[in-house]
């Protein structure tokens, strides 16, 4: 194979892995942020919770200072009783404080409700809390993960560019500013296979003597169409390739 194509493959290689490695560095902080959002929902859900315990809580004490005035009401009730002599009037007495004492049956009945209710918020309240303190645990180990994977790609970034600065040193000049040009206007590829009379850059059809041509690596040859450089992969070590 030519000895500049092979150059050239080589500086692909090394290109796409830099770019990929950018690119899960670039896209490390969108982890983060997609884990924010759960904790975000997991706080709404606890801020919910809390405000409605908090409004179970004033419901609860302005039903028991309810009850005490009540409670207070029966009790009067019942001490006047002994002070009526007439019997209408006491009739109607003895059906003011059985009507008093079934209000004060009702509200305590309700207060238990309420007390039931608060129990429950209570329950869902400290589960709220627990979700909200493991979504921010997810986030602080995401973060952690991050940083070490950001400086092992940093370590392995600086690998290949040292790497792809000794292979373009040797790349000709006028190649590598073609394949720099390339690179730019084709989405980071400038080198690719050709592949059953293919292109597989630009899935255009190769003319057959073209296709020799790439087959016997002697010289470059750039694709007709999207201008890419060409090279063939023989079958046998395509099979030897991971």
């Amino acid at each position: 194979m030519n000895e500049q194509l092979k150059l050239l493959i080589d500086l692909q290689r090394l290109d796409s892995a830099i770019l990929s490695i950018r690119l899960n560095i670039d896209t490390a902080p969108a982890k983060i942020s997609s884990q924010e959002a759960s904790l975000k929902n997991a706080q709404r859900a606890y801020e919910d919770a809390s405000r409605h315990h908090a409004d179970l809580e004033k419901k609860k004490k302005n039903k028991e200072t309810e009850i005490e005035d009540m409670s207070e009401k029966a009790r009067k009730l019942k001490q006047r009783t002994s002070e009526i002599k007439d019997n209408k009037a006491y009739q109607a007495h003895l059906r003011e404080i059985e009507k008093a004492e079934k209000d004060l049956s009702a509200a305590e009945d309700e207060l238990l409700v309420l007390m039931e209710s608060l129990e429950a918020s209570a329950t869902l309240m400290g589960a709220q809390k627990t979700l909200v303190e493991k979504e921010v645990a997810k986030i602080e180990a995401i973060k952690r993960e991050n940083e070490k994977d950001i400086i092992k790609m940093g370590e392995e970034l600086k690998k290949l560019k040292e790497e792809r600065k000794t292979v373009s040193e040797k790349v000709d000049k006028d190649t590598y500013n073609q394949y720099i040009n390339i690179i730019k206007t084709s989405r980071g590829i400038a080198v690719v296979e050709a592949k059953d009379e293919i292109c597989q850059g630009c899935n255009i059809h190769i003319p057959p003597q073209l296709f020799v041509e790439i087959k016997a690596a002697e010289e470059i040859v750039n694709c007709p169409q999207c201008r890419r450089f060409l090279y063939y992969i023989k079958p046998e070590q395509a099979k030897d390739s991971p």
